[in-house]
């Protein structure tokens, strides 16, 4: 019973079971109790009015068969037998056998009795009758009642075996043809691989469950396909990437081999290429590890710190590499957030390396932290060529560079793609503003930490001078995680 149609079916078919039974029990168990009390009301009534024909004198033979019948359906109780006991012995009976005696003569009485094999309903009413008592006793046998109710049992229960049996069908065609989406489902998935994601479900317009499965199905391949495209594109890149250096690498080698221990510029040069080419790829495989353990959730240590005193501290490292650009932090706020700090200064040391990368000698790289609302606001601004649209569309992108030339600068391309992941981390916001020719800007929000939480920064500034700033631990000067 693996398939969810027969399992709905069964399901189906219990319910309306269950149903039909408690329906046709109490319709059964309600009609034979309206017989039964309508036969003691019978043998009431005749009772009743045999008491009176005794009172009066009159003939009880007649009074016994005047007495009316009451009708269920249009059947009658078979019979009415009268019985009337007095003086120590049954005086008359209507037919034979006699009813029993009565066991206490002096109290009324009403009861079910087998009278002749069938069930009836037996009522004694006591009388004095010249200082003697008696007792009037009717019985009314219930033999055609009996049989129209066993008839009624059996038409309910065909009739529910039908009711089920066509239920049963109705339901399993109705699941079926249900859950027909779920089939065609399984069919794409077992058809689906991860070179083949183009295939889709057939969509309709209903509002139903299995309408919005098919929806999001259809959703969750198009994320997959572009994650796959992603993924492909990534491992390509870094390929591409690694292949440079390791030519390097292994060019310069060959040639420390053949001339390196004749001649002395020959050695330095090789030395010096393969020295470089390693710590690029230190650098890019550091960046690859520190991306994939972002795909996994970046573990945070969180302190509270001031955002104006981190960009103090990494303005005066940047300005130690004497890079020939002018770099001004222009911070007046006290800007106290939780978060980690080693990250937010990695973070600040991409946007950094960047400005300085793409911004010619002489020109301002302004840096600045600053209170927007509820966020802290840390932003890097310089006057580069600035970014195109569609550069600014791909930026957070891993190994996407504006130059086409993947082989020229430092970088690799993926100093944004791990900024975003810090932000993201941090819940944060990043945002770029750039046009071709007006420079670039940066910004990172982060949620201001609020003035009672233990270890809070005081709101009002007790910064020194920058250059009295002690120092904390962070990216070292020069630090660069790859460029744009």
């Amino acid at each position: 019973m693996r398939s969810l149609s027969v399992r709905l079916t069964v399901f189906i078919a219990g319910a309306m079971a269950a149903v039909l039974l408690l329906l046709g029990g109490a319709i059964f168990g309600l009609l034979r109790s309206e017989v039964t009390q309508q036969g003691f009301k019978t043998a009431d009534a005749v009772a009743a009015q045999t008491l009176q024909a005794i009172a009066r004198g009159q003939d009880t033979g007649d009074a016994i068969s005047g007495a009316s019948m009451a009708y269920l359906f249009g059947a009658k109780p078979d019979e009415t037998i009268v019985q009337i006991y007095w003086g120590g012995q049954v005086r008359q009976v209507s037919q034979r056998p006699a009813l029993p005696v009565p066991q206490t003569i002096s109290q009324s009485a009403s009861q079910m009795i087998t009278y002749r094999g069938s069930p009836a309903t037996y009522v004694s009413l006591p009388f004095l009758a010249y200082g003697v008592p008696g007792a009037v006793e009717v019985a009314v046998t219930l033999r055609a009642s009996e049989t129209e109710l066993q008839l009624l049992g059996g038409l309910l229960i065909w009739a529910g075996l039908g009711g089920l049996l066509l239920v049963s069908l109705v339901g399993y065609l109705f699941a079926r043809r249900a859950l027909r989406p779920v089939g065609r489902l399984t069919e794409l998935a077992l058809q689906i691989s991860e070179r083949d994601l183009t295939e889709r479900l057939a969509e309709s317009r209903g509002k139903d469950e299995l309408s919005a499965l098919a929806r999001a199905f259809n959703s969750m391949l198009d994320r997959l396909h572009v994650a796959f495209q992603r993924q492909s594109r990534f491992v390509s890149d870094a390929s591409h990437e690694m292949r440079t250096p390791l030519a390097v690498i292994s060019g310069y080698a060959d040639l420390l081999e053949r001339w390196g221990a004749t001649q002395e510029d020959v050695r330095r040069e090789a030395i010096g290429a393969i020295g470089r080419e390693a710590q690029r790829l230190q650098r890019l495989v550091h960046d690859l590890l520190f991306l994939a353990r972002g795909a996994q959730g970046l573990q945070l240590s969180k302190s509270y710190f001031d955002l104006s005193e981190l960009v103090s501290e990494t303005v005066q490292e940047a300005e130690a590499l004497r890079s020939g650009r002018v770099l001004v932090d222009a911070t007046r706020d006290v800007v106290p957030v939780h978060a980690d700090f080693d990250l937010v200064k990695q973070f600040l040391w991409i946007l950094l390396d960047n400005a300085i990368k793409y911004t010619p000698e002489g020109k301002e790289i302004q840096v600045q932290s600053r209170r927007e609302g509820g966020f802290g606001v840390l932003s890097v601004r310089d006057q580069g060529a600035g970014m195109s649209e569609e550069a600014r569309a791909h930026a957070f992108e891993r190994f996407y560079r504006a130059d086409p030339a993947r082989t020229s600068g430092a970088g690799v391309g993926l100093g944004l793609a791990i900024a975003k992941e810090i932000a993201d981390a941090h819940r944060g916001k990043i945002e770029i503003e750039s046009a071709p020719g007006a420079g670039t800007t940066v910004r990172l929000s982060l949620p201001l930490a609020r003035a009672d939480e233990a270890g809070a920064p005081p709101a009002e500034d007790p910064r020194e001078p920058a250059q009295q700033t002690a120092a904390r631990p962070g990216s070292p000067p020069g630090r660069a995680e790859g460029g744009l």
